[in-house]
């Protein structure tokens, strides 16, 4: 079996690293000129909640490259590429083969909408991984990865992705991984956005009440559009329920939210929000197909988006050099908020 993972950055150099310690046949394709040099000479490196772990990959700049097709193709991109990746992918893919991806946003369910008959799988990511260097990844939460057919995959090819990657990385099956993408969208709009506009690390926002208090507004406007769509949002396995946190009739009571975060924050406390980490470093950011996902689906709805919609504007002005990352701008936001 031939294994194309797509993005070989923290989430997919985990994936790359753990098949190909599994002796399984897998190439690296990488466009970052760095890290494909890198991949190149050198084994990627695992460490942290995975354990220790070296493995020595195949690295190519473009499946073109390889003048072949794979059985299956694991795009680890972000959602901002998603669309020029999968496009290819589809081009690479063998007659029976799956496309497995493990993005933060939806994106997917409108590219597999457009291709019914390429067997899609989407994942939905529960660890979090960090590549300190090049080839060398940091895994510094514990969790699997939620998997589910989004077109014509059958219960075999779950199966097969499933195998493929335990038991270093736990794979869940499930039926409704629509709820479940949206479960883990609602909780990187709240932990990116809000990291992304304040650059701060998770540890010290999640000791701000303005932070906590537009955690819980975010996610209530989130759980609004996905139910005027239809959607049954799922939680990940091992996490809570992101409605919990929502200041709807199923949401925690506000000691119970302000208790969990702080657990979370105390965890996770150096964990830098991947928009946080883009704008220090001059990258164009997801914001807008992660909070911004939210208010594009909101406005078509008719449902009021209000903080996704600051989140989105106060991120680009960052972008523009317009506006500068400061805890300063959470005040800003939920003073805005609440006057309305």
């Amino acid at each position: 079996m031939r294994i194309a993972v797509v993005g070989c950055g923290g989430i997919g150099g985990v994936v790359a690293a753990t098949l190909a310690a599994k002796g399984m046949n897998v190439t690296c394709v990488e466009l970052a000129d760095d890290l494909l040099e890198v991949l190149q000479k050198e084994e990627i490196s695992l460490t942290g909640k995975k354990g220790r772990l070296s493995a020595r990959v195949r690295a190519i700049r473009t499946l073109s490259e390889d003048g072949g097709s794979f059985d299956i193709i694991v795009i680890a991109v972000k959602s901002n590429a998603l669309k020029a990746v999968f496009s290819d992918a589809k081009a690479h893919l063998c007659k029976n083969g799956c496309i497995l991806t493990l993005q933060n946003g939806l994106e997917i369910l409108s590219e597999s909408e457009s291709s019914p008959s390429v067997k899609v799988v989407a994942g939905a990511v529960g660890y979090n991984a960090v590549m300190e260097k090049p080839a060398h990844v940091d895994v510094t939460s514990d969790g699997g990865i939620s998997i589910g057919n989004l077109t014509c995959a059958t219960r075999d090819d779950l199966f097969i992705v499933k195998s493929s990657l335990e038991p270093a990385i736990p794979v869940f099956i499930r039926e409704n991984i629509q709820g479940v993408l949206w479960a883990k969208l609602l909780v990187v709009c709240g932990v990116t956005g809000l990291g992304g506009v304040s650059g701060l690390l998770l540890g010290k926002l999640l000791r701000m009440r303005e932070a906590r208090k537009l955690f819980y507004r975010i996610v209530t406007e989130g759980t609004l559009v996905a139910r005027r769509q239809g959607v049954k949002i799922e939680k990940l396995d091992g996490a809570i329920n992101p409605e919990r946190f929502s200041n709807l009739k199923e949401g925690y009571p506000l000691f119970l939210r302000w208790l969990f975060l702080k657990v979370v924050g105390v965890k996770y406390r150096n964990l830098k929000a991947n928009i946080h980490a883009d704008l220090e470093r001059h990258r164009r950011t997801e914001v807008g197909f992660l909070n911004g996902k939210i208010l594009q689906l909101g406005k078509a709805l008719g449902q009021s988006t209000p903080v996704n919609e600051k989140i989105v504007g106060f991120v680009k002005e960052i972008e523009q050099g317009k506006r500068m990352l400061s805890p300063d701008n959470l005040c800003e936001i939920w003073r805005s908020s609440t006057a309305r």
